[in-house]
């Protein structure tokens, strides 16, 4: 289970450095078209560094639900945002 929430945290997290990099590579496959507003490339960015992340948790057998890979995969997408919200608190 704690593999699922950092392999989730992980890939949710690397979703917004490689939106570019992904958004590219699927406009291959997509075409132009397919991936035109900002909100596609980010959700595309997101779905393909969870897949990977399923994949990677199936192949090493992990045990964890779908609740703890939704949630470490928020945490990871939302860390930045979370981060920030929680300094400017304190402050």
């Amino acid at each position: 289970m704690l593999m699922t929430i950092l392999l989730a945290g992980l890939a949710g997290w690397a979703a917004r450095p490689a939106e570019t990099k992904i958004a590219e590579t699927l406009a291959g496959f997509v075409g132009e078209q397919g991936l035109q507003s900002q909100a596609d490339r980010r959700a595309a960015a997101l779905l393909v560094c969870l897949i990977g992340a399923g994949l990677v948790l199936w192949i090493l057998d992990a045990r964890g639900g779908a609740l703890v890979f939704s949630i470490g995969a928020a945490l990871g997408y939302f860390f930045n945002d979370i981060r920030e919200a929680i300094l400017n608190r304190q402050r």
